[in-house]
């Protein structure tokens, strides 16, 4: 190998070093003005997000006990509260004109669980904003089915209550009929982001 070749392959090494030096301050610095996981934590148990949380779920109770009287369906044979705080999708450092995204956003999920053989239009009109109806599609296809709720998977506090707590949606799938899930969700509480 001539001289020439070495120090051309040596100022390739450190035009790489810099590099790789220049992308980890960019990420320290993006993690830098970022509540760390504690601080979240901390604050998805405050009294005031508690307090906010209680009332959203009040809200969402409400709902479900005017479906359960005003649907065809009757009232749901399982419901199932989920509650997840999680971080945010931090800052887009590619498009400087993208909307902030929260350090943390909390988010309370009421799951109502129907069996019935009545076609999901006689209650598609009963559907508000913020609402979600969803159903089995036919067939032995488990990506097709309901899956059973859960808080998210990087949730920085995460709960998931069901009524009655025994009873799973493979036991329901057994009853004849389609199963179905009604969903009401509501955001309770964000922090900014920088």
């Amino acid at each position: 190998m001539t001289p020439r070749a070495v120090r051309r392959i040596g100022r390739r090494a450190d035009r790489a070093v810099s590099l790789l030096f220049l992308f980890l301050l960019a990420g320290i610095g993006a993690r830098a003005g970022r509540p760390g996981r504690r601080k979240l934590r901390r604050i998805a148990t405050s009294d005031e997000v508690r307090l906010r949380r209680e009332r959203a779920e009040r809200e969402l109770r409400a709902r479900a006990e005017e479906i359960g009287r005003t649907s065809p369906w009757g009232p749901a044979v399982r419901t199932t509260l989920v509650d997840t705080s999680a971080r945010g999708g931090g800052r887009n450092h590619l498009d400087p004109h993208a909307p902030k995204q929260p350090a943390l956003y909390c988010v309370l999920r009421l799951h109502l669980h129907f069996v019935v053989d009545r076609p999901a239009e006689d209650v598609l009109g009963d559907v508000r904003s913020g609402e979600l109806l969803s159903w089995d599609v036919p067939g032995d296809d488990a990506r097709a089915r309901l899956q059973e709720p859960r808080p998210a998977r990087k949730a920085v506090l995460g709960t998931c209550v069901s009524d009655p707590s025994d009873v799973t949606l493979a036991a329901l799938r057994e009853r004849p009929g389609t199963l179905f899930a009604w969903t009401l969700s509501t955001m309770y509480h964000t922090v900014p982001g920088a």
